[in-house]
């Protein structure tokens, strides 16, 4: 189960907030950065110690995700979606999003996963670096994808 917090402070309120903390058990602390990405984070140990002014504030999971949804509509996803190489069809196995980030300091990529959730990957990099028999990433679009999401949202959501 995750537990969604907001960091606020004289210029943030709960429906701007400086950013969203998602805590986890299984997966650890992580932040919602300005490029709607979810990075691991020390701001809660950080705020505790009194390094940061910020003031905590729980949310709802659906909070969070009005925010991230605002944060990812500034986005410009680039989409693809991941194939068996052997499959002669080219039916989606996954989808892969990526896009680069506003300080420059390079790409991300997510993936989405049955748990109806975007997970932060790395799979373009490792085919690249490793080679793949197994996976293909080719182009597709938004289009294309949200197609193959509702269908991951119909069978596991």
């Amino acid at each position: 189960m995750n537990h969604y917090f907001a960091l606020v402070d004289d210029e943030h309120d709960v429906n701007d907030p400086f950013t969203v903390v998602r805590v986890s058990e299984r997966t650890g602390v992580f932040a919602l950065d300005n490029d709607a990405a979810w990075v691991r984070t020390r701001l809660l140990d950080r705020i505790e110690a009194g390094e940061v002014a910020y003031q905590v504030r729980s949310i709802s999971e659906r909070a969070a995700a009005r925010i991230q949804q605002r944060r990812e509509e500034k986005v410009s996803y680039r989409y693809s979606i991941l194939v068996f190489d052997d499959d002669p069809t080219a039916q989606p196995t996954g989808v892969l999003r990526e896009w680069d980030a506003s300080n420059g300091s390079g790409t991300y990529g997510q993936v989405y996963t049955r748990d109806c959730e975007w997970e932060n990957s790395n799979i373009r990099e490792d085919i690249e670096r490793q080679g793949s028999d197994v996976i293909r990433i080719v182009p597709s679009d938004a289009a294309t994808v949200s197609l193959f999401i509702d269908a991951i949202r119909r069978r596991f959501g």
